[in-house]
């Protein structure tokens, strides 16, 4: 198993963000031409889970768009402007990574046990009604990167897939402390992702 620590210039991007004001809330509309990525959860206990949805919205403080952020509870924040731009060129840059040739585009971690979460992630592209690039991860850890089986010649999980999961794992940590959820929030923002289920 690798040896390496995980770590991210943009670690702790959930902690920045700002929350929306709950004001905001009802007029906040979350649609499928402003995704820029979607996370969803598959695991024994969570088999339709949601993680983390990144929409554009025109900034209605000046000019040019902010990046909002829908996190596994249905809190609605801001990304900070550095953060944003960091996560999402991760994602840009894992669309290089080779096709699996599995389901789902999916790498497997190697892991003691059977039945690991996978992490579906559903990268934008740039134009308008092209359809998203899905990449999985199953198994994913902080800890370790050896592939159970390699994928093209490469036995590790790529260094830009392990950071750019580890982010986006950053919108679940509130669902260990078991926050209140917003179902409104969550309710919308399903209804933009529903085709990715």
């Amino acid at each position: 198993m690798t040896s390496s620590s995980w770590n991210s210039p943009f670690a702790s991007w959930y902690n920045r963000a700002q929350s929306v004001s709950q004001a905001i809330i009802p007029t906040f509309t979350p649609s499928f031409d402003t995704l820029l990525l979607a996370v969803l959860l598959n695991a024994p206990a969570e088999n339709d889970g949601f993680t983390l949805a990144l929409f554009s919205r025109l900034n209605e403080d000046g000019p040019g768009t902010r990046v909002f952020a829908v996190d596994a509870l249905g809190h609605v924040l801001v990304v900070a402007d550095q953060d944003a731009v960091g996560i999402l060129e991760l994602a840009k840059k894992a669309l290089a990574l080779p096709p699996t040739g599995g389901f789902r585009n999916t790498w497997v971690v190697k892991r003691p046990t059977t039945s690991q979460p996978i992490h579906r992630l559903f990268i934008f592209p740039d134009q308008a009604g092209d359809s998203p690039y899905q990449i999985s991860v199953q198994g994913f850890t902080k800890e370790a990167r050896t592939l159970q089986r390699p994928v093209q010649g490469i036995d590790e999980l790529p260094e830009v897939l392990w950071e750019l999961v580890g982010l986006v794992l950053e919108a679940r940590q509130c669902v260990s402390v078991e926050a209140a959820r917003d179902e409104i929030s969550l309710g919308k923002v399903r209804d933009a992702v529903i085709s990715l289920f």
